[in-house]
């Protein structure tokens, strides 16, 4: 039997671009949960664990960032990793997997080239690290007939699958890998890299012998089930791994709607923002509200804009309902007739609403501050 973690993709480097202050946090919690998945490896008495490509987000990676990673592998010394390049992390010349501070880790394998390597006894290991992020060649194809050799064996790979589609990811990317080769070949189970969230392929109560472990830490506010590395079990040649998925991601990315629809008041909007326990919220907002509750609107969203640090809302969809407590009393004819002509903008949508509806915040504060 053998017990091993599979993650990938931990996209250290990664920029986190427009994040603003949350940038900082995302790009320092990814390294940091490094350390969460080489102690989840040891909580559960692991033999190794798989890393499927893109630990970085490119090669030009700085070398603090490096040199942080380094130090959390080398504080788990037990924990083997075998690791392969992805798409980002490519191998060559000006590879960060040729830095100094990742050569010489007794526990990191770096596997450059597509060499099977019995990794323990009785298990073998069939890397397939990415050489060209543009390669049309698939390199499972390369696998032999593995049912007459003796021993487990598992391969690592990053790309997409040629049968399942989760989704847009990396446009121009190929890397193809035709699944129907696990079956054939024999290969016990296929740890996978590239897509972001956690899929387990033809699941059969938490078993199967393909799986995308996904991100450990999420990087956008659209992946679906990131955050996540897999323990897997296999019992013996042949048998069909078990495979559970353990929540490694410590951030939390929400996504949230509110509609309203016959509200007289923002108590709903204040909750859900005085609730929300996260960093990194985006918010879509749509339905109706009385005009008079335009400022308080505007005034809630800027006071969580600092506790959340990345709060993005989305309000296209949601209208003011004029009332007479909207309307403002004013001396000035011209004055009125601005106003008259701001509302009809605002009503035909002949002009960015949200622009229109701020104009006429403004200028309603404007008018009673010099009291006209």
């Amino acid at each position: 039997m053998v017990r091993f973690l599979h993650t990938s993709d931990w996209q250290i480097g990664m920029k986190g671009g427009g994040l603003g202050q949350a940038g900082t946090l995302v790009a320092q919690q990814r390294i940091e949960t490094i350390d969460r998945i080489l102690s989840i490896a040891e909580e559960h008495d692991a033999d190794f664990v798989l890393a499927a490509g893109d630990l970085f987000e490119d090669n030009r990676v700085s070398y603090s960032d490096v040199e942080a990673v380094a130090r959390i592998i080398r504080d788990h010394p037990d924990v083997e990793i075998h690791a392969i390049p992805g798409n980002h992390d490519l191998p060559g010349p000006g590879s960060v997997w040729n830095r100094s501070a990742l050569r010489g880790i007794p526990n990191l394998i770096v596997h450059l080239e597509p060499r099977p390597a019995e990794i323990r006894d009785g298990v073998t290991l069939h890397p397939f690290p990415v050489l060209s992020r543009y390669s049309s060649a698939d390199p499972l194809a390369a696998l032999p007939n593995l049912t007459r050799l003796g021993g487990i064996h598992i391969a690592m790979a990053h790309g997409h699958l040629t049968t399942i589609a989760f989704g847009m990811h990396e446009e121009g990317i190929t890397l193809p890998l035709d699944p129907a080769h696990v079956e054939h070949a024999g290969l016990d189970y296929l740890a996978l890299g590239h897509w972001h969230g956690t899929r387990l392929i033809d699941a059969e109560d938490g078993r199967c012998r393909i799986a995308y472990s996904g991100t450990p830490e999420q990087t956008s506010y659209g992946e679906v089930d990131a955050g996540n590395v897999l323990l897997v079990e296999i019992e013996e040649k042949g048998s069909l791994p078990k495979v559970e998925v353990i929540r490694s991601g410590q951030l939390i990315w929400r996504n949230e709607q509110v509609e309203f629809v016959e509200d007289e008041n923002l108590d709903r909007l204040r909750r859900l923002l005085e609730t929300a326990n996260s960093a990194l919220l985006r918010l879509e907002i749509s339905g109706e509200l009385p005009e008079p509750l335009y400022s308080e609107y505007q005034q809630i969203l800027e006071r969580f804009r600092e506790p959340i640090l990345d709060l993005r809302v989305r309000d296209e969809q949601l209208r003011w309902r004029r009332s007479d407590e909207a309307s403002l009393t004013l001396t000035d004819a011209s004055l009125e007739e601005v106003l008259r002509r701001l509302h009809e903008l605002h009503a035909a949508e002949a002009a960015d609403s949200t622009t229109v509806r701020e104009a006429i915040r403004l200028f309603g504060e404007f008018t009673r501050e010099a009291g006209l």
